[in-house]
């Protein structure tokens, strides 16, 4: 191997494992505090669920309401800002759950991440995979990439893990709250579908849809879970539909467990558009795209030092120490296609403590997105990708803090609101 491969060391202030929303998020969030950063990414694009997936709507950018009231600045708002400039429609929608959702056009997503990151002087290396961490007395002292070419150690004074499955977490020994590996035990996946040839000025009739999908699942091997026949929403830019209406137990962590989804997801794909073609105006639909892969809710979730409670989310509890806000409800998937949605209390946001994005028992390990610390019911809030913005920013900062010496709640607070965030 040796002759072969190469292995090689790198030094940086900070590395983030996972490049989507609250991956850029740190990894900006540390560029702009002097930090040399390193943002590595497995798949040849950023952007995360958005773009690995085709989860096209941001939730938790705002708070539910008549009015619009944005919940999460900063590095969130300058990735709209990136997409409006490109051509897309950021101005938000009140989606089927009563909440305001931004809709996403997947390639202006992708150039979006890349223009935020060059302009920010993040290093950024996709298709690079992380493989290993090094741990003494408490902290990474660095971590293993590779790509086709080798392997490469990186050292760097911080760490945040963004990679949505916990992966630098738990390389690194931080105890998890969920350890995965069951699929009954974590929240359903979902394969939203980019639907082309949509009549124009169709308009979607929810009772008849249910009618038909009444008579499909009487005979069908793989029923469609949601019996209103799901989110239909037209997407910026390409004028394409959305749908999502399918959902599947997987682990989401196990190549055999994700490989059964994906072979699952694709073959409903491809039955439900059957269905959906006997709707007025969908007579010529076909199937436009599935993601690179299905959409991972949940899978390992690590502690932190003061993990996001259900009493935070449904009293909208503030907090001194709080660096983020989440205003999304707790969407609990109890099982495919079955979920509930729970409020956020209080002013219609909570407060996400700093303890939140700090990994337990390892001291320079920052988490962000979906892998921050959140007790089993408010994860349905605090894992969606507005949210992830606001959760990554403070993270990226975080870690710079760390980096350079020393982090206190005050300084990361002020440093937010330097950087343009609400906090």
């Amino acid at each position: 191997m040796d002759r072969l491969m190469s292995r090689k060391t790198e030094t940086y202030d900070v590395v983030v494992a996972g490049a989507g929303a609250g991956g850029i998020a740190a990894a900006v969030g540390a560029a702009r505090s002097g930090a040399r950063t390193l943002l590595v990414e497995r798949y040849g694009f950023m952007g995360g669920a958005a773009t690995n997936s085709l989860v096209l709507a941001y939730c938790g950018f705002y708070a539910r309401g008549q009015e619009q009231r944005q919940t999460v600045f900063g590095v969130g708002k300058a990735l709209l800002e990136e997409l409006a400039a490109i051509g897309a429609d950021t101005a938000p929608i009140v989606s089927k759950s009563g909440y305001w959702v931004v809709m996403l056009d997947p390639e202006a997503t992708k150039l979006g991440f890349d223009r935020l990151a060059r302009k920010n002087n993040v290093e950024v290396r996709l298709h690079s995979r992380l493989i290993g961490a090094n741990v003494s007395d408490g902290r990474i002292r660095s971590v293993d990439i590779v790509d086709h070419s080798g392997i490469v150690t990186v050292e760097a004074g911080a760490f945040v893990d963004a990679s949505g499955e916990a992966t630098l977490a738990t390389l690194a020994g931080v105890p998890l709250s969920q350890p995965g590996g069951s699929p009954s035990a974590v929240q359903a996946a979902s394969m939203p579908i980019r639907i082309g040839g949509v009549k124009d000025g169709t308009i979607f009739d929810r009772k008849l849809m249910a009618e038909l999908i009444a008579e499909h699942n009487k005979t069908a091997r793989l029923p469609i879970l949601r019996a209103d026949g799901g989110v239909l929403v037209t997407l910026p830019i390409s004028g394409e539909t959305w749908w999502m209406a399918i959902d599947l137990e997987t682990d989401g962590v196990t190549s055999e467990s994700l490989t059964n989804a994906e072979f699952e997801a694709r073959e409903l794909a491809w039955t439900n558009l059957e269905v959906l073609r006997r709707h007025p105006g969908f007579e010529k639909a076909y199937l436009a795209s599935s993601g690179p892969q299905i959409g991972i809710r949940e899978t390992r979730r690590p502690f932190s030092r003061a993990d996001v409670t259900e009493r935070d989310v449904v009293e909208g509890l503030r907090h001194a120490d709080g660096i983020a806000r989440g205003s999304w409800p707790m969407e609990v998937h109890e099982a495919p296609g079955r979920a509930r949605f729970v409020e956020v209390g209080g002013e219609g946001f909570f407060d996400i403590r700093a303890g939140a994005i700090e990994a337990a028992e390892i001291e320079n390990l920052r988490l962000a997105g979906r892998v921050i610390g959140a007790d089993a019911k408010a994860y349905g809030s605090v894992r969606v990708m507005g949210t992830a913005f606001a959760t990554g920013h403070a993270a990226g900062i975080s870690a710079a803090l760390e980096a350079d010496g020393g982090l206190d709640v005050a300084t990361l607070q002020a440093r937010l609101k330097e950087q343009g965030a609400l906090i």
